[in-house]
């Protein structure tokens, strides 16, 4: 065979591929998920998509890129949307901004990022958490509406790890730590209800600190799944 021939049949599988990527994107709703931290968040949602068996291009799960902050997390998700656009009109129809409050000089002008974007018709959504990741996961346990500050050499987010380290099986919970979604698989629904009431009381009194949105993209991700999700 020729190498003319073997660039034809190379070209034609590369153009049989993009088209059946293009059908695979258009059967249903795609999401991407775009994390703060590197390891932590995109491991959870990982793995909530490995159990749920929700894949790409379904739902894109990507860590923060160049370096930790709100407002780099925004821009980066808005790259990843323009680049995906472009292979087709079937864009995705929601980006989770995933972001911790914590002290993040560039929180609210993220915030802020994201009201323009909607306001050009991007489907961009905040899920931030205050003040960070791991409140979320310490909602699986318990409810609490304390207030977590910075103390001593302790920062703001050690002092909400140290809480969750309080709980059945998270004695040794490190960040980027893997299989946290299994292990709290079960108690979804508890962190769900637990974190809108949290929710309902920081709309309420106005302290923020602690809340999250976090459970707004795992029920988002639950119906997906139920309808969407790949069977075994």
């Amino acid at each position: 065979m020729g190498s003319d021939d073997i660039f034809k049949r190379r070209k034609a599988q590369a153009a049989a591929e993009l088209e059946r990527q293009r059908q695979e994107r258009a059967k249903g709703p795609r999401f991407l998920i775009v994390c703060e931290g590197m390891k932590t968040e995109p491991y959870y949602f990982e793995e909530f998509c490995e159990v749920h068996h929700l894949r790409t291009p379904r739902v894109r799960i990507a860590p923060g890129e160049g370096g930790s902050s709100p407002d780099r997390v925004v821009a980066y998700a808005e790259q990843l949307f323009d680049e995906d656009a472009q292979l087709g009109p079937d864009r995705y129809d929601q980006v989770f901004c995933v972001m911790d409050r914590d002290k993040h000089p560039t929180f609210k002008v993220a915030i802020q990022r994201i009201t323009g974007l909607n306001a050009e018709g991007k489907p961009f959504v905040a899920i931030p958490s205050f003040p960070c990741f791991e409140y979320w996961l310490l909602l699986h346990f318990t409810f609490t509406r304390q207030s977590f500050h910075a103390a001593g050499k302790r920062s703001i987010c050690d002092n909400v790890i140290r809480e969750l380290r309080k709980q059945p099986g998270f004695g040794a919970y490190a960040k980027a730590q893997k299989d946290i979604y299994s292990q709290l698989r079960d108690r979804t629904e508890a962190a769900i209800k637990h974190a809108l009431q949290a929710e309902k009381e920081a709309e309420e009194t106005g302290e923020l600190n602690p809340s999250t949105c976090v459970h707004h993209l795992v029920a988002e991700l639950q119906k997906l799944a139920a309808n969407h999700g790949r069977r075994r």
